[in-house]
């Protein structure tokens, strides 16, 4: 009997050790699923950044030259029927009369003479005009006007490019100011002469300075610049 007795108690307690220790266990298992829960929001709230700035109808870049100084700005703004308006705010440009301005295929802007941004940002593969001109380049926006106070101002309305993600999207490409102006039939480029002006195009009215993060180091550049316009360096070649 004793025996016997002694082995129920011993289960007993084996039983009572096993109800307590769950017991304690359970308020970590809930801190554990709320760590989870927490991790799983801070997983999903990229994701949710990513679909808003898909979603911006709105893009726009400041323009800086070589020695980083700023020269105004450029939006575009994607239209109900979904053509775009662009409207470029210039000032401090150097040398009165008209200035090419484009949408180059690459936002890059490190080099000093902003050969980083390509050519022309030309989707279709057509040749080289001026609006209204069609076919012409996505990137084609012809000339700006510069008062002698250096200041300028575009605005046009254009069915070649889109702000909303696509083949035609000016998002992530790069805006140049040319110094000459562009004649609308030369190809590649409307011989438009040298890149003084570039800025890369963002959207969701986040724009892209031309800073250091994007490696670019405007003391240096200003020395490469000089170089690279003694070696007369246009814009008629074929990098356009």
């Amino acid at each position: 009997m004793k025996q016997s007795r002694l082995m129920v108690l011993s289960a007993l307690c084996v039983l009572a050790l096993g109800v307590t220790f769950a017991w304690g266990c359970q308020p970590k298992s809930d801190e554990m699923s709320e760590d989870s829960a927490s991790a799983t929001e801070e997983v999903t709230q990229p994701d949710q950044m990513t679909a808003e700035q898909t979603d911006a109808t709105v893009a726009e870049t400041h323009v800086e030259d070589a020695q980083g100084n700023d020269l105004g700005t450029v939006t575009f703004t994607q239209n109900d029927d979904g053509t775009v308006t662009v409207v470029a705010d210039l000032h401090d440009v150097e040398g009165a009369g008209s200035h090419g301005i484009h949408v180059h295929e690459n936002g890059e802007c490190s080099a000093p003479d902003f050969k980083s941004a390509g050519g022309h940002f030309n989707p279709k593969g057509t040749d080289h005009a001026c609006p209204p001109t069609t076919p012409r380049h996505a990137g084609d926006l012809g000339n700006i006007d510069i008062a002698a106070d250096g200041s300028g101002h575009l605005e046009q309305t254009t069915d070649l490019i889109t702000v909303t993600p696509g083949e035609t999207s000016v998002v992530g490409k790069a805006i140049i100011l040319h110094g000459g102006e562009d004649d609308c039939t030369s190809q590649p480029s409307g011989a438009a002469g040298d890149r003084i002006g570039c800025g890369v195009i963002a959207a969701s009215g986040d724009s892209m300075m031309m800073d250091d993060d994007m490696g670019m180091d405007h003391e240096d550049m200003g020395e490469d610049m000089d170089k690279g316009m003694d070696q007369g360096d246009g814009d008629s070649g074929s990098g356009y």
